[in-house]
């Protein structure tokens, strides 16, 4: 395993629970979504005080898939106030990665005093967000903040960030300890959730999901409403003050996997014939399934018996990445006798 994995450890449930969790397995294995997600929403509206997270787990993988953001968003405010943990993050498609501005692009170093405001500085920021234009802003000797300037610099960013603009902050670790200490100065009323908001931002920004998580935990407690989702976008930020973190080529080049994708159906016999093929000079063999969206209940037998036949030939069987729906067919066929079930760790 990459140290990025973890193993997938089914959780002690009750009866009643395991049952949902296989009827909702199986509704899904037959492409009855809205059957598996009524089941999973009636038993966690059913038991308030029951804290089985393999049910909410599954729930939130089914509204990914079908698409469902704002059930996704409303069962992510429950599970923060419920398991007092940061909920899993809605997952939006990779934008595609912006063309290099031409060395031309303005880069007028925008300063924005030692408080943020709403004023001509801010409003040359939002302009350039509008343009086509690479944009500069110093933010490193801002120790005061207005509702008004944090509305602005976050909306500002934001459309910055969705038109895949290039722009270099300076400054943004003391702007986010200036964020960060306003809030728990007593940020909680409407007009500091705009704080939190640009944090949020700043945060995207910058890549740092864990603190978001953290962040929307304590948004969702404050304020009672589900946080923004996290956006998976590369945006092309510069900043002076954080050191760029080395890319993980080793584990890249180790992350060698078969991989499968979308519905693994009965015509997906000629898929799961070159599987064989690939595992015939190999011990361990690593299936990647993060692109599969279902397991066809009449089909997942021909997986089984190929899994059988890798395991009887001595072979190590990984299983990366299967979401919800599909690790809990598999743990209800028994699967996991013949391969192990592994999860990417939330980052």
């Amino acid at each position: 395993m990459l140290a990025g994995d973890e193993l997938v450890v089914f959780e002690d449930i009750s009866a009643e629970a395991g049952s949902i969790v296989e009827e909702a397995a199986v509704y899904y294995a037959n492409n009855m979504a809205d059957q598996a997600a009524a089941s999973l929403n009636q038993y966690i509206q059913d038991n308030p005080s029951k804290k089985e997270m393999q049910p909410w787990l599954m729930l939130f993988d089914l509204y990914q898939l079908t698409n469902h953001s704002q059930a996704f968003n409303e069962l992510s405010m429950q599970f923060v106030v419920k398991f007092e943990r940061s909920a899993p993050i809605w997952k939006m498609a990779a934008a595609p990665a912006p063309a290099r501005k031409a060395d031309t692009a303005q880069k007028d170093l925008i300063s924005l005093g030692i408080r943020l405001a709403a004023g001509a500085q801010m409003e040359k920021l939002c302009l350039l967000a509008q343009g086509a234009g690479a944009a500069r802003v110093d933010v490193g000797d801002i120790s005061a903040l207005e509702a008004g300037g944090c509305k602005l610099m976050q909306e500002g960013l934001q459309s910055c960030r969705k038109k895949g603009k290039s722009v270099q902050i300076e400054g943004v670790e003391r702007l986010i300890e200036t964020l960060k200490k306003q809030i728990a100065a007593g940020g909680h009323g409407d007009e500091d959730r705009q704080a939190w908001l640009l944090l949020f931002e700043l945060y995207q920004w910058l890549g740092k999901e864990a603190e978001y998580e953290d962040l929307a935990i304590e948004y969702a407690v404050t304020f009672e409403i589900s946080p923004p989702a996290w956006e998976a976008i590369k945006a092309p930020l510069t900043v002076t003050q954080t050191k760029p973190q080395p890319a993980p080529a080793q584990e890249a080049a180790s992350d060698e996997a078969f991989v499968l994708n979308g519905v693994i159906s009965e015509s997906s016999q000629a898929r799961l014939n070159e599987l064989i093929s690939y595992a015939e000079d190999k011990q361990e063999i690593r299936i990647n399934m993060a692109g599969v969206t279902r397991v066809d209940f009449v089909a997942v037998g021909n997986f089984m018996g190929t899994l059988i036949n890798l395991t009887q030939a001595g072979k190590k069987v990984l299983i990366l990445e299967a979401n919800e729906m599909v690790q809990a067919l598999f743990y209800m066929m028994g699967i996991q006798e013949f391969a192990t079930l592994i999860r990417k760790k939330p980052r």
